[in-house]
């Protein structure tokens, strides 16, 4: 039996669109903490900087994963490609009210605060890790400002939390959004098919890019941009601003788009693994927007995904050391990975209360008091929409 939505999230949010930020949210969780840290220790090893965790179990789910690894299908990537597919949607939302002065205060004030109180969690438990094992932390200034700006990919340095490289690609979504929507153009199929030529453009020449460079993640990003715009055109269907034929005309001109910038961009070594990855994104994103006027409200999903923002960004380096840590003080890697679940979904709603929620806040009323936008949208509500 369908359950109603409560007033206020029919009123504030897409529900369909809401509901499946958690569930993509656990699918990165359940590949770093259940798939990554068991089955490739030398790598989790890598990226939190601690030794390799020695007696680690066969989990009972490996052969399944192993399986879906043989297909090149990560859970993680479609978690992912889930939340590039409801920002293209939400976004637009908020474009369609006030001048772009009043969408980037928004934005800055619901991506960044909770972003860099995340980021110095992370630090600190680095830092914490690094004097108990008698060793100098790998990061300085610099990794940490290019970090907390996400330009880390265009500066030659490293990601601290590796899992921001979806934020840059949204953060380029978001200004390429704002700046069509600036011209008017944001319901034009022209002016976005055109927009997603030229970022196939830019794939397919920066492909020879020195690998992990500027120029090369440049083109890497452009890539997924161009899958977040298979978003919009869900946007527009809803909304009943383009027909039928026409949204599946761009769709179809978007997705064909992807596919080369895929293929013959910097991303072309991964790009079996996320071609099909984004075809079961969009296949279950488009079954739960046909489903949406059919799909229960559920309290407890829709906590979390409130929370899924800040607990995408401490669920994966800070994970991996406190699962190291409770392993080694158990011996139990079950046990351990569960526990830290819990306390990254309690740090994750203790920051999201926190943090999130008033610096979003005062964002709205910071650009409601410049004159330049009118009451939270949608979007202000879902968004952003990143993992990664």
């Amino acid at each position: 039996m369908s359950v109603e939505v409560p007033s206020r999230s029919r009123q504030e949010r897409v529900w369909f669109a809401h509901a499946i930020r958690g569930p993509a949210c656990l699918l990165v969780v359940f590949t770093h903490l259940f798939h990554l840290f068991p089955n490739e220790q030398a790598l989790v090893a890598g990226l939190a900087h601690f030794e390799p965790a020695a007696d680690l179990p066969s989990v009972p789910w490996a052969g399944a994963l192993r399986f879906l690894d043989r297909q090149e299908i990560s859970t993680g990537t479609l978690g992912v490609l889930l939340f590039f597919l409801v920002s293209g949607f939400v976004i637009p939302f908020s474009l369609q009210h006030g001048r772009p002065g009043a969408f980037f205060v928004r934005r800055v004030f619901r991506l960044y605060p909770t972003l860099w109180v995340c980021l110095l969690v992370t630090v600190a438990v680095l830092t914490v890790q690094s004097q108990v094992q008698g060793s100098a932390l790998p990061y300085g200034t610099g990794e940490v400002g290019a970090n907390a700006l996400l330009v880390s990919p265009y500066t030659w340095l490293p990601w601290i939390e590796p899992v921001l490289w979806s934020l840059a690609i949204e953060e380029l979504f978001y200004v390429i959004a704002a700046t069509v929507a600036w011209r008017g153009l944001l319901a034009s199929r022209l002016a976005v098919v055109l927009v997603a030529v030229g970022l196939t453009g830019v794939a397919v020449a920066t492909r020879e890019a020195a690998p992990t460079g500027p120029l090369f993640w440049l083109g890497f990003n452009a890539t997924f941009v161009i899958f977040i715009l298979v978003g919009l055109v869900a946007h527009h269907l809803y909304r009943r601003t383009w027909g039928r034929l026409d949204c599946a005309a761009v769709g179809a001109a978007l997705l064909g788009l992807y596919v080369v910038a895929s293929r013959a961009g910097p991303a072309t070594g991964v790009a079996r693994l996320y071609l099909q990855c984004s075809a079961i994104a969009l296949a279950v994103f488009g079954a739960l927007f046909l489903a949406r006027d059919r799909l229960p409200y559920s309290a407890a999903l829709d906590r979390l995904s409130n929370v899924s923002y800040p607990l995408y960004l401490l669920h994966g380096v800070n994970g991996y050391v406190l699962v190291r840590a409770l392993h080694a003080l158990t011996g139990n890697y079950f046990l351990a990975a569960l526990v830290t679940v819990g306390v990254t979904i309690a740090a994750a709603a203790a920051v999201h209360h926190w943090v999130e929620t008033p610096t979003n806040d005062f964002g709205r009323r910071l650009s409601r008091r410049a004159g330049t936008a009118r009451d939270a949208t949608p979007s202000d509500a879902l968004a952003p929409s990143t993992v990664p």
